[in-house]
């Protein structure tokens, strides 16, 4: 039987949580469902609290309702998400990069389908830090600067995975929208399955270094 999920609804919140730099990161499940994990944010600014939980909500509640929403006839095996957070400064600016895995798969797919969307906050403000910022936190690195590393270290992971590229894969035309910054402050890049290669190759993370 097919479910409604609205997003109206209240999250349960439970008592999982963990310290990120400026932050307590606590566990919500949409809907109360145990398997649509996502993280709610408390910096002790409530302003900020509100404005970078209302994005990750939206994030959430957009995929549920595109997976339900694109099943017609067909019934649906499984939904779940997962999350990871990191958290960094950079020349002063207070970073919180999230990845929310997605991931469902539909009863006569041919496989499950799944990617990794993320979102960086700056912490300060709770604004979302699109790719503008990299320029910002990198003192002025031209975007071309970042495109050369990526398809550096592309063309090197695809070489150690044995992984074939999409004819049209190169050269790259823009920085791919999905990067984070992990504990150490690396910038990493993904691609997602069908971005660059086929879906049996998975998720791409590149390092940009």
């Amino acid at each position: 039987m097919r479910k409604i999920f609205l997003t109206a609804v209240v999250a349960l919140i439970i008592s999982v949580q963990s310290i990120c730099g400026a932050a307590e990161i606590h566990e919500a499940h949409f809907n109360s469902e145990e398997n649509l994990k996502y993280p709610v944010v408390q910096t002790g600014n409530a302003a900020i609290d509100k404005k970078i939980n209302a994005v990750i909500f939206s994030e959430i509640d957009g995929f549920v309702k595109d997976v339900y929403g694109n099943l017609y006839d067909d019934e649906l095996r499984y939904i779940d998400t997962n999350y990871k957070v990191a958290c960094n400064e950079a020349n002063g600016t207070k970073i919180l990069s999230i990845i929310i895995g997605k991931n469902y798969c539909y009863m006569r797919a041919a496989h499950p389908a799944y990617y990794d969307q993320t979102l960086n906050f700056n912490l300060t403000t709770g604004e979302l830090m699109d790719k503008s910022y990299l320029t910002d936190i990198g003192e002025g690195i031209p975007e071309s600067y970042f495109i050369d590393k990526i398809t550096e270290q592309l063309l090197e992971y695809c070489a150690n995975k044995n992984i074939s590229l999409y004819n049209d894969a190169l050269p790259l035309k823009e920085l791919p929208k999905n990067f984070y910054w992990d504990e150490n402050l690396h910038l990493h890049f993904i691609f997602n399955p069908y971005d660059v290669a086929s879906y049996a190759y998975g998720i791409i993370d590149i390092v940009a270094e």
